[in-house]
Formats: C-alpha cells, structure tokens, sequence
C-alpha cells in the first residue's frame, strides 16, 4: 500500500509518495506494572479482554489525566490516562495505556472507526500494538 507523506521544510510543504512499512515497536516491559489494566474488565490497555480484541476506546473526549509517554513510530503519542468516571464501567477502571484516536485519523484513517456509542476507536492491531497481556 502506498501513502502519501507530507512535510513542511521551511521553503514550503512537500509531499512524496512511498511505500508503506508496518512499525516495529520495541517491548520495554509489561504495561501491568504501568498501568491498572490488569484488574479492568474491558481497559484498552489490556486486562481480562479478550485477546482477540483489537480495538480500544481511544477518543480522548473520554479520557482524562493524559500523560504522553512516548511516541509512535508513526508519529503519535503514546499515552497513560485514565477514563472518566461515566465511561470507566464501559471502557475500564484505573490506569490505561493507548492512543487518542485523534491523532491516528491524521496518519492512518483506516485504524479509526466510530464506536456505537458515538466516540472513536483504534485498531491496535493496524498499529502494530498488542493489547494483550504477558
């Protein structure tokens, strides 16, 4: 698949055209020491889910106290946070680890669907992220 790529290089933006090459992510450890997800229900950042879930609610409309901690090899952040209380019971309890849905529509819109409650999900697994936990 190819994309198009745009970059802004001070005399103007430029656009190029190239190939598309799945990130390679590098594993520092396991979110559950990071993160509450091992005690959610259905937390986007892993927890008792279902393994074969790929998507995660990663609207940040329902996130609060975000805390970027890292970057995508595509560009967007990667973050901690926690859901607020009207959407914890949905999404998960405590301390996540994710994306902002936002921020991958501008890079890869095909990750990106609408949830049925009306805010965006991520498909992690376009992302090259696993959710499960190890």
């Amino acid at each position: 698949m190819w994309r198009e790529y745009s970059e802004n290089r001070g005399t103007g933006t430029v656009t190029q055209k190239r190939e598309y090459q799945a990130p390679q992510l590098v594993r520092y450890g396991a979110l559950r020491t990071l993160t509450q997800a091992a005690n959610s229900g259905n937390a986007e950042g892993g927890g008792q889910m279902n393994p074969n879930m790929s998507t995660g609610g990663s609207d940040r409309a329902i996130k609060e106290s975000i805390v970027r901690i890292g970057e995508h090899p595509l560009g967007i952040g990667l973050y901690l946070f926690d859901y607020k209380a009207e959407f914890r019971n949905a999404w998960g309890h405590g301390r996540q680890f994710g994306v902002m849905a936002q921020e991958v529509e501008t890079v890869m819109p095909e990750a990106v669907a609408m949830h049925r409650d009306g805010y965006k999900t991520v498909n992690y697994t376009m992302l090259g992220i696993s959710r499960t936990t190890h």
